[in-house]
Order: C-alpha cells, then sequence, then structure tokens
C-alpha cells in the first residue's frame, strides 16, 4: 500500500467485514479488516466485558433460554413468565380502573362478567388468575366466598363471583365484589 494522503483516497462505499485498514503496531505498518477493528473496539458484551450486544428477537423470548442477547422493552412480554394481560375493573360496571391489553369489560350480570383481550393468546391453553376486592363480605366464619374463570378462549375469559352462608340453611347467591383483578399467561399469538 503506497503512502497517500487521506484526502486523496476514495470512500468505501459500505464498510464490509472484509475491508481492511492501515494500523501502526509498534512501529510497523500492517493490515487489519473491519472485523478485526470492530472486536477491538467494541466485543461482544458477557457478563464480565462491556460491549455490543444483539437485541433478543420474539421466538427468543419465547423459549426464555438465550443468556447472551438483550431485551428491549417491546418484546420482554413474550416471555413465559410475563403477564399477557392484567385488569382491575369494577365489579358491577363496565369499567376499567386500569390495565395492560385489555379492549373491554362487560358486566354481563350479578357476579358474571367477561374481559376481552387485545392481543389474543396463540389458543385457549393459558393461565389465568382470578381475584378480588369485596368489602360487602364479612369474611369471617358465617360466609364463604368463590369466584374463578367460567369461559376461558384465546381472546376473551368469563368470571364468576359468588357466597355461601354456612349453617343449617346454607344459602348461595352470586354477588358483584367492589372490583375483580384478572391475569393471563402463556403464549401470544
Amino acid at each position: 500500500m503506497a503512502d497517500t494522503k487521506i484526502s486523496a483516497l476514495t470512500a468505501v462505499g459500505a464498510a464490509a467485514g472484509a475491508n481492511e485498514i492501515a494500523v501502526n503496531e509498534a512501529g510497523t505498518s500492517k493490515k487489519a479488516s473491519l472485523t478485526q477493528v470492530e472486536a477491538l473496539i467494541a466485543p461482544a458484551a458477557s457478563d464480565t466485558v462491556a460491549g455490543k450486544l444483539e437485541i433478543a428477537i420474539q421466538s427468543e423470548q419465547e423459549t426464555g433460554t438465550d443468556v447472551v442477547r438483550a431485551v428491549s422493552p417491546g418484546r420482554q412480554h413474550f416471555h413465559p413468565s410475563a403477564a399477557k394481560f392484567w385488569v382491575k375493573a369494577t365489579g358491577n360496571s363496565t369499567t376499567i380502573v386500569v390495565s395492560y391489553n385489555m379492549t373491554s369489560w362487560a358486566d354481563t350480570g350479578v357476579g358474571d362478567a367477561d374481559g376481552t383481550i387485545a392481543t389474543d393468546f396463540s389458543g385457549a391453553d393459558w393461565c389465568g388468575q382470578v381475584s378480588i376486592i369485596d368489602s360487602t363480605v364479612a369474611w369471617d366464619a358465617t360466609f364463604t366466598e368463590g369466584y374463578g374463570f367460567d369461559i376461558h378462549a384465546a381472546g376473551t375469559f368469563g368470571v364468576k363471583c359468588g357466597k355461601m352462608q354456612d349453617g343449617g340453611t346454607a344459602a348461595a347467591t352470586v354477588e358483584d365484589p367492589d372490583s375483580w383483578h384478572v391475569c393471563g399467561f402463556g403464549d401470544h399469538a
């Protein structure tokens, strides 16, 4: 390679790993590929080395086994441990108080409500949790309260709530809680 001023050189069209540049190593002129230079300037990051990170794609998040790639906020919800939706809804209305990935909440009757998930699961086999806040039940030895799912599909679900009065008459009734709390885990469509 002849000694030429940088201003006299033609610019590279695109930086490719095989392209070479001149370097001075301890007084000796040598060449280095862009791949070699990149490894020196921005090595691959690890638990102990700062450096360049590759971003995980959806399938890598879904398997949850990659320990090298970084997770971006827009993809973290694809991991199996992340809730795919959650909602707090008022017990006797269609009001969603706060939610993630929910489009609607329907009050379909006393102690009965249905939810519609914005981005569906890949199928009906997902795991969910229902809980409630209810200040109307005495939460003592007189009443037993139950709540849970009554339907479970890829993009919708239904929940029910009722109470049983203990004792000789054992009367069961459905009732609206103060608020529903529902979440779901599984694979997005």
